[in-house]
C-alpha cells in the first residue's frame, strides 16, 4: 500500500507514465490554450516586448518555460518576437526546464526545426545558470496542476493498494499542511514550496526577472475532491472512477485545481512582488491581446483574420478556457521596480 502521492508520480511520470506519451491537442485526451491558439503565445511575446520598451527587462535576455511539453508555446514566442521586433530573438537565449529526457529532445528537435536556433534544455532547476548581469522572463502553462498531492478528507489521507483506494490516519506531515493551507477536504500538493523556493533562489541572482503562469484553478482552497481524469476529451470526476482506475492508469491525465494563494504566498515569502492575479480571458487582454490582433488584421486577409479570432475566442470567452483558467504573476530581481 502506497501513498497517493506515490500512485500519482508513477501515473504521470514513472517509466510508461502518461506524460511520456502524452499527446496534448484536439486529437488528444485534451487540448490547452496553447494548442487552441498560437496568439496564446503570441501574446505572451508581446508583452515581453512592452517589457523591454519600458525597461522593465533588458537585454541580453533569458527566456524560459518551464513543463514546455513538445516547445510548442516557447516556438510561439519565438516566432512572435521575430516578426514584431528586430535583433531581439538575437539577443535571448532560450531555455526549457524539463526533466523527461524524450521530451527533451522533442523540444529541441522541435525549436531548431522551427526557429532555427539552439534551445538549451535543463532536466531541473540546479541547471538552470543565472547571474548578476541576467535579465530573465520565466514562464509555464498548466504546470501547477501536475504536481503530485495527496488526498486529504476527515483526518485521512487516500493510499493505493492494486489500484484501490483505501482511507487511513494522515501522518502528521500531511495533517500540518492541511492544517496551514487551509484544507480539510481536497488535494495538497507536494514539492511546491520547495519548487519555488528554487526558482526563486536561481532568479534572485538577475538583475530583473518577471514570472507568468496560466492554470486551472482560484484563489483559496475549495475543499472538496476536484481531481478529475481526463480521456479522448472526455472528463471524469475521480471518486467516479476509483472503482476503475487501472482502466486510466497511465493512460489518461490526471490533474486538480491550483490554489493560486499558495502559490503567491510561496513566491511573496521568497522576496518575490505579486504583479496581478485574474481571469485567463482579463490577463490575456491586458498583456495586449488586442492591440496584437490589430497589427495582424493590417497584415492579413479578412478571411485569415477571422480564423485566428475564431480560435482566439475560447481563451478570453466567459465559460471558456478563458474565464475557467487564471494567470498570475510576480516580479523580483537585484534592481526590480
Amino acid at each position: 500500500m502506497i501513498p497517493f502521492s506515490v500512485y500519482m508520480h508513477e501515473w504521470l511520470y514513472g517509466k510508461n507514465g502518461y506524460y511520456r506519451h502524452a499527446y496534448v491537442g484536439k486529437g488528444g485526451d485534451f487540448y490547452t490554450s496553447v494548442s487552441a491558439s498560437r496568439f496564446f503565445g503570441g501574446t505572451i511575446a508581446y508583452h515581453l516586448l512592452g517589457l523591454l520598451e519600458n525597461s522593465k527587462l533588458t537585454l541580453p535576455l533569458k527566456i524560459i518555460e518551464i513543463g514546455a511539453d513538445k516547445g510548442h508555446l516557447l516556438g510561439d514566442v519565438a516566432q512572435f518576437l521575430s516578426a514584431l521586433s528586430v535583433g531581439v530573438l538575437q539577443d535571448c537565449e532560450f531555455v526549457s526546464i524539463e526533466p523527461l529526457p524524450n521530451l527533451a529532445l522533442v523540444q529541441k528537435k522541435n525549436f531548431l526545426a522551427r526557429i532555427g536556433l539552439e534551445l538549451r534544455v535543463c532536466s531541473d532547476l540546479d541547471e538552470l545558470d543565472v547571474d548578476s548581469s541576467d535579465c530573465a522572463f520565466v514562464f509555464c502553462n498548466e504546470l501547477f496542476d501536475a504536481f503530485v498531492c495527496e488526498i486529504f478528507r476527515d483526518s485521512k489521507m487516500a493510499y493505493v493498494d492494486n489500484h484501490r483506494i483505501f482511507w487511513q490516519e494522515a501522518c502528521e506531515e500531511i495533517t500540518s499542511l492541511a492544517q496551514r493551507y487551509g484544507v480539510a477536504l481536497g488535494q495538497i500538493p507536494l514539492g511546491l514550496k520547495d519548487f519555488i523556493f528554487g526558482l526563486t533562489s536561481k532568479l534572485a541572482r538577475a538583475k530583473k526577472w518577471r514570472f507568468l503562469t496560466f492554470d486551472y484553478g482560484q484563489w483559496g482552497a475549495r475543499n472538496a475532491i476536484d481531481l478529475r481524469v481526463y480521456e479522448n476529451h472526455q472528463v471524469y470526476h475521480f471518486l467516479e472512477v476509483q472503482k476503475n482506475l487501472e482502466h486510466f492508469y497511465q493512460k489518461s491525465d490526471i490533474t486538480y485545481d491550483v490554489d493560486f494563494s499558495l502559490i503567491s504566498d510561496f513566491f511573496e515569502s521568497f522576496g518575490a512582488k505579486k504583479l496581478f492575479f485574474e481571469a485567463q480571458g482579463k490577463a490575456l487582454l491586458d498583456l495586449g491581446l488586442g492591440d496584437l490582433l490589430q497589427k495582424f488584421s493590417e497584415n492579413t486577409s479578412y478571411e485569415n483574420y477571422l480564423r485566428e479570432v475564431s480560435k482566439i475566442k475560447p481563451l478570453i470567452s466567459p465559460g471558456g478556457l478563458g474565464e475557467r483558467f487564471q494567470a498570475i504573476g510576480f516580479q523580483g530581481g537585484l534592481q526590480a521596480d
